[in-house]
């Protein structure tokens, strides 16, 4: 994804109004004036925080020696179009990062696009495809943290309907590498650059659709970006900054 995007500073408003934002376009940001220092405090407003892969509640996005050559949060590379934790029934409702300290060099942008309109859009223009994937599940992996054995598996078609809202998965990691964070030895092949399959189909156009409409934001320091994981598709950007620190919350 682009290295240019929307550094966002948006005055004061009323917490009525950012639940207004992430109902219509999916994401909204906080400033720190809106929250008084107290996230966890204000998260609750939106849902219950939910422990993550590790079963904390708050987990560090910063560069730790260990992962230079992976697709994953705590390197400095970009993590291509996904949702967060597709193996998880259900995943997180919201996501949360609180910016501690953004990228400098122009990079660490958080990427967002509608995946339920993405889905849409295959209605009209690839009905067969669409008709594929309401009729059959796919296989989530998730590895605690690469190369690590232990894993999380499940069998969820891309659109789930709950009584609760539909659920949207997707997952570049988990279409090319399958797994959702893949090992050093499973990047070097790709199972969708040369396959006809109607999964990888659905991976290339899911990609191009991104390219095409994401917003990427980089979060101001000391601002906190929320967003609808049942419906967003994010990514990151790439970065050379080592101090960019950031906190990660689930959502319930």
């Amino acid at each position: 994804m682009s290295d240019q995007g929307l550094a966002v500073s948006a005055p004061y408003a009323a917490l009525s109004h950012r639940h207004d934002e992430l109902a219509t376009r999916g994401w909204t940001v906080l400033t720190p004036e809106e929250f008084a220092h107290d996230v966890e405090g204000v998260l609750h407003g939106f849902g219950p925080i939910v422990p993550q892969f590790n079963g904390q509640t708050a987990f560090a996005i910063t560069r730790k020696p260990g992962y230079e050559d992976l697709p994953y949060s705590q390197s400095m590379n970009g993590i291509g179009p996904h949702t967060e934790a597709p193996v998880y029934g259900p995943p997180p409702r919201y996501l949360a990062l609180h910016c501690l300290r953004q990228a400098t060099c122009g990079g660490g942008h958080t990427g967002l696009v509608d995946g339920i309109e993405f889905l849409r859009s295959l209605t009209s223009s690839e009905p067969e495809l669409r008709e594929w994937l309401d009729d059959h599940p796919v296989e989530f992996v998730a590895t605690a943290k690469p190369g690590e054995p232990d894993q999380r598996r499940v069998l969820e078609y891309i659109l789930t309907p709950t009584a609760s809202g539909d659920i949207f998965r997707f997952s570049y990691n988990q279409f090319h590498y399958g797994d959702v964070n893949p090992s050093k030895q499973a990047l070097e092949q790709s199972q969708v650059a040369d396959s006809d399959t109607p999964l990888a189909r659905f991976a290339r156009l899911g990609e191009a659709y991104f390219v095409e409409h994401n917003t990427p934001v980089l979060i101001p320091d000391g601002c906190l970006l929320i967003w609808d994981n049942w419906r967003m598709i994010h990514a990151r950007s790439r970065y050379s900054d080592p101090a960019r620190h950031l906190t990660r919350y689930w959502l319930g």
